[in-house]
């Protein structure tokens, strides 16, 4: 409770719903439109790094490569593995339209689950070519990167001074 159940809600970051996720994960031509975006001045990375699952832009290839590692992306994995709540869902629950959401499951489970599978390891083939030679971290911190030596000619000049050049 306390602090997360107070960030869980904000509005300032927030994502797509789970079943909006689940329909652009089922169309492939909807995947294909999210990889290949414009170029859009206002989102990071001028949209070129874009987590279908996590609906998160990131700045870098780099960035997007370490995001698919973490914790939050693949929880988010996880959650997308099930059928998505909906409202036909919470009505079937309270007993309306009972056909309509056991039409609904049966849809999902002949039609889309396939098909979504099918297009996340299409998904997961594209990013791992796409961010196969990009470094795991970048040199961010100025004491990790090595300055060359540069060298510099002395030379002995009349009794012991030295000037250089």
């Amino acid at each position: 409770m306390g602090r997360y159940s107070v960030k869980r809600y904000k509005t300032k970051r927030r994502t797509k719903d789970l079943d909006l996720i689940f329909e652009d994960l089922t169309s492939p031509a909807k995947i294909q439109q999210l990889l290949n975006q414009p170029l859009d001045e206002t989102k990071p990375g001028l949209g070129q790094f874009y987590c279908i699952h996590c609906d998160k832009y990131l700045e870098t290839a780099i960035a997007l490569k370490t995001h698919l590692k973490g914790k939050v992306h693949r929880r988010r994995v996880k959650e997308l593995k099930g059928i998505p709540y909906t409202q036909e869902v919470s009505d079937a629950a309270s007993g309306l339209n009972l056909q309509k959401f056991l039409n609904r499951v049966e849809q999902i489970n002949t039609q889309k689950g396939p098909n979504k599978e099918a297009n996340e390891t299409e998904l997961k083939a594209h990013l791992d070519s796409t961010l196969e030679n990009v470094a795991t971290t970048e040199p961010t911190l100025p004491h990790l990167v090595q300055p060359e030596p540069v060298e510099q000619d002395i030379q002995n000049i009349n009794g012991g001074e030295v000037q250089m050049e």
